[in-house]
């Protein structure tokens, strides 16, 4: 059964130790973990192709219309229903950020305009992107927290970007996928904001927050109708499983472990950072779990691999390169092995620094 398991999985073989899988440190929530088993019984039924019970809890939590959200299988999935449902022309895709928006794009025949964050500014998204928002863009993708960076966007910013949109008759797409890492996450989402517009679309999933990666769960807000109606077109008729919903469901219900999980993240992400630090790493400011950091003239992923750790390398993000990795934040005990790793590859590359400067 273990390797049956281990064939169909992702997941790393032997005592490798994976930053590389962003999603939440606590794994699955014992609440979903302990009534998995009660699901048994009803796995030869279809699913129920509305998502009704789930949608309507989502509802409750947001406080928005429950007409105003579709699920779907994960984020990916829902990504690419609208982007064939709207067939955009021309798009922005805010960068260094989630590579599939433009695969996507792309895919559908759209030309896909990159926008720089700029490195010198630690990858802080300025008023300079408003430049690039004219009347020819008919899509925009913006990464809220963004992923690999970890930084969110300032309201005011964000305000503008979406009044300029509405303004040239654009949609603003926003990834909030990472959001509720963040203890203040209600004053930072726009999903209400989202309910009420036609040119704002939000798309979120239990993927990360929850650790729910191998049930494929998303969903996606919306108060346009005539576009959900069109994604949901996109879609299979039963896209999301009786284990998906029933896993998103019992999430939901458990409060405690994200209450938790805000609280371990505030002090390991502290912790860690102080550390790398410390080893000289360039780290730019994170909000969530995990971080970006660069090790320049050094490729720390393929030293890491070699003691069984692994990293995400960063050079397939637009505009980084191999000397960026991101590295999720695991449990404290791992955290320190990771620590204790780069503390003794820093010394192997100094010693080497300095035999090449005397030879």
């Amino acid at each position: 059964m273990k390797s049956l398991w281990m064939n169909i999985t992702e997941k790393s073989e032997g005592n490798v130790i994976d930053f590389s899988v962003n999603t939440n440190p606590f794994g699955i929530s014992e609440r979903v973990r302990e009534s998995l088993a009660e699901i048994v019984d009803i796995l030869e039924f279809y699913p129920d192709s509305d998502c009704g019970r789930l949608r309507g809890m989502l509802a409750d939590k947001y406080n928005i219309s429950k007409d105003s959200i579709l699920c779907g299988n994960g984020a990916d999935d829902l990504l690419y229903r609208l982007i064939f449902a709207e067939r955009p022309r021309k798009a922005v895709v805010i960068e260094p950020t989630f590579e599939e928006y433009s695969r996507a794009l792309r895919i559908a025949g759209c030309e896909v305009i990159h926008y720089q964050m700029s490195r010198e500014r630690m990858f802080d998204l300025d008023d300079g992107v408003l430049e690039v928002l004219n009347q020819d863009i008919d899509m925009v993708f913006l990464c809220n927290p963004n992923n690999p960076t970890g930084c969110l966007t300032a309201p005011p910013l964000l305000k503008c970007i979406l009044e300029k949109c509405v303004q040239n008759d654009s949609l603003l797409v926003v990834d909030e996928c990472f959001m509720e890492f963040i203890p203040d996450w209600k004053g930072r989402t726009v999903k209400q904001k989202a309910a009420d517009s036609r040119k704002l679309v939000v798309i979120d999933a239990f993927t990360k927050t929850y650790a729910l990666a191998g049930f494929r769960l998303g969903y996606c807000i919306s108060g346009n109708q005539e576009l959900l109606a069109s994604m949901k077109g996109w879609g299979q008729g039963f896209g999301v499983s009786v284990p998906a919903q029933f896993a998103g469901i019992c999430s939901l219900e458990d409060k405690e472990y994200m209450e938790k999980t805000y609280i371990f993240l505030e002090e390991e992400r502290a912790w860690l950072s102080e550390r790398l630090v410390k080893l000289g790493m360039e780290l730019v400011p994170s909000k969530t779990n995990y971080l970006l950091l660069r090790s320049p003239g050094v490729d720390i992923r393929e030293q890491l691999e070699q003691k069984r750790m692994k990293v995400r390398d960063c050079s397939q993000f637009y505009g980084l390169g191999r000397e960026y990795c991101r590295i999720a934040i695991r449990m404290h005990e791992e955290n320190k092995q990771l620590v204790l790793a780069l503390e003794e590859i820093e010394k192997v590359n100094r010693k080497k620094r300095f035999a090449s400067k005397y030879n």
